[in-house]
């Protein structure tokens, strides 16, 4: 099975001192890991969904092929919450159509899943965060796609909590943070459901 990851910093695992981020320790776990898993990071740091719309086309074919083996896991949106000048980097309403034009394009090619996007310490753009992940729930259901909703599920986790305080940018958690993300996953029926066919 290939399992590409398309994301950002968060999915690269920025601040992660063992490199592995979520997607690392995920794949390290799964039940094929050994066995002819093959993980692509796709994640790219400072990334927002108007970024990863543009290079999709020219990153996932040669990566998903054959069809039948191919599966893609999604994870952004802190980017497009975040406010620089005094604007977010992406207005909602973009953030949902971008991720409605992401779905269509990869569901052409494989299955996939949606993994929300994780808290910042801030509480203003956390509150934007949880905002964007109630929507991309919403869209993400009419589109058929399994969402897990992480923002105020990891506000509950003590150790991400701790991880991301202890990290220094209220942004990228440590390496505890990243193994409360991966736990979360990789507990999901829907994560697990791809590994019973």
């Amino acid at each position: 099975m290939r399992v590409v990851f398309v994301g950002d910093s968060l999915t690269v695992g920025v601040g992660d001192p063992a490199y592995l981020g979520w997607v690392g320790r995920l794949c390290a776990a799964s039940p094929l890991a050994g066995l002819g898993l093959t993980a692509y990071n796709l994640g790219v740091r400072s990334e927002t969904s108007r970024h990863i719309k543009a290079r999709l086309a020219r990153e996932l074919a040669p990566r998903l092929l054959p069809r039948e083996e191919a599966r893609a896991v999604l994870c952004f949106g802190v980017n497009d919450a975040k406010v620089e000048n005094g604007r977010r980097k992406v207005e909602l309403a973009e953030s949902v159509d971008n991720l409605f034009a992401i779905v269509t394009q990869v569901s052409k090619l494989c299955p996939l899943l949606m993994v929300g996007p994780p808290p910042v310490l801030d509480d203003a753009h956390r509150t934007r965060v949880e905002e964007l992940s109630d929507v991309f729930a919403r869209t993400c259901d009419d589109m058929n796609v399994p969402y897990l909703e992480m923002c105020r599920a990891l506000c509950r986790d003590a150790a991400y909590c701790d991880s991301l305080a202890a990290a220094g940018d209220g942004y990228h958690p440590e390496a505890g943070g990243y193994a409360a993300m991966a736990r979360r996953v990789g507990e999901w029926d829907a994560w697990l459901a791809w590994f019973r066919c």
